[in-house]
């Protein structure tokens, strides 16, 4: 088994959400340590302030993962320079004169339970996840795998290379302030080439196989994420239930209609109803629900589309239904492209590699990714 493999699958069994990838960002500053880089890590590599409110772990759930990561393995020395913020920068200095480049590679997991089964791979071969809710479902585990690998290749072609390299280690990608934070710490305000990757990417409407590599995408979709609160009244539903303001149906039709949204001829337009947390018993009429909602589009017109008809939506499902409701807005992650002058810089690189026996100039991102606020930087 190669060292990315092994990399790859210490990542998986260990899988961290968004903003707790502490062992991670530990494990990743040991191993760029041990290949002579200087590792900046936390508050020096992300901007907290950046980090809205709807993600901010308290001290004591950061004293917990803090804690958690040192029993899993990683380094308490590593552990304790993140200061409670995951997120790891190295910087190649060449010391010849040339342009700032950078790539990022993402660390967090997804927010669920990965499934135990025979014939599985993970199960089968011992690398399963063994956190709670927590499981590598899109490829970050290799991604940041695939990013010591290129870091390892780089220090070793130190003296063939001009100008200076970041890579960032990034937290927190499947939420919404990851990339942003590392913007806003000023760290890609010198950089002239940006290169992020992603596993399981798919061209001309099929997925890429192994020995595939796409050069680029354009279709990155903007996303943005509310929390939806609605505010009825319980009763009872006999006695009295006319004085009830079901905040229950009132989430149901919203999501329905939600759901109904016409397409833009403009281009992608997504939208989702992930989740809704509602009632109380059986017989009680619900007086609070919770509505979790995304929406998406290939560009700011189709997002402004789409967000104005979910609130059209909810004021009017507040007017029939006779209650309130309020939402947390956890931010947009921009629509974003590949430059086509950098896609032809890829492609002519990876047609020097034998491994790749197929190479697409265009993929499919098919939904979002939060480097499109980094390529909007840069």
């Amino acid at each position: 088994m190669n060292q990315l493999t092994e990399y790859r699958r210490e990542f998986h069994k260990y899988p961290e959400n968004g903003w707790r990838e502490f062992r991670t960002s530990a494990r990743v500053a040991e191993i760029l340590t041990g290949m002579g880089y200087d590792v900046a890590m936390g508050p020096d590599v992300i901007e907290p302030g950046s980090v809205g409110e709807p993600e901010r772990l308290s001290e004591e759930q950061i004293r917990q993962e803090m804690e958690r990561a040192v029993r899993q393995g990683a380094d308490p020395a590593f552990v304790k320079r993140t200061q409670g913020w995951p997120g790891v920068m190295a910087v190649l200095d060449t010391g010849r004169e040339g342009p700032v480049s950078a790539m990022r590679f993402e660390m967090d997991c997804l927010p669920y339970d990965e499934p135990q089964r025979p014939g599985y791979r993970p199960c089968d071969e011992g690398y399963l996840s063994c956190n709670p809710q927590s499981v590598h479902a899109c490829g970050h585990d290799g991604h940041t795998a695939i990013g010591l690998g290129i870091a390892a290749e780089l220090m070793k072609r130190k003296g063939e290379l001009k100008g200076k390299i970041k890579l960032f280690f990034q937290p927190a990608e499947e939420t919404f302030y990851g990339a942003q934070s590392i913007v806003d710490k000023g760290h890609l305000d010198d950089v002239m080439n940006f290169i992020a990757v992603h596993i399981a990417l798919s061209a001309e409407n099929k997925p890429l196989p192994s020995h595939t590599v796409a050069c680029g995408c354009r279709d990155f979709l903007s996303d943005r994420q509310l929390d939806v609160y609605l505010e009825g009244k319980a009763a009872h539903p006999c006695g009295a239930s006319q004085e009830g303001k079901n905040a229950l149906l009132a989430a149901c039709s919203a999501a329905l209609n939600i759901h109904s949204i016409a397409p833009h001829e403009e281009g992608l337009c997504r939208v989702n109803v992930g989740e809704i947390h509602a009632g109380v018993c059986a017989n009680t009429i619900a007086p609070d629900a919770m509505m979790r909602i995304e929406y998406r589009g290939q560009k700011p017109a189709i997002s402004e589309y789409a967000g104005q008809r979910i609130f059209d939506i909810l004021e009017g499902t507040a007017k029939a239904y006779d209650l309130k409701y309020h939402y947390v807005d956890y931010g947009e992650v921009p629509a974003g492209a590949s430059d086509y002058a950098m896609m032809e810089v890829v492609q002519r690189a990876a047609q020097k590699v034998p491994w790749f026996q197929t190479v697409y100039f265009e993929g499919n991102v098919g939904g979002t990714d939060d480097a499109a606020v980094m390529l909007t930087k840069v």
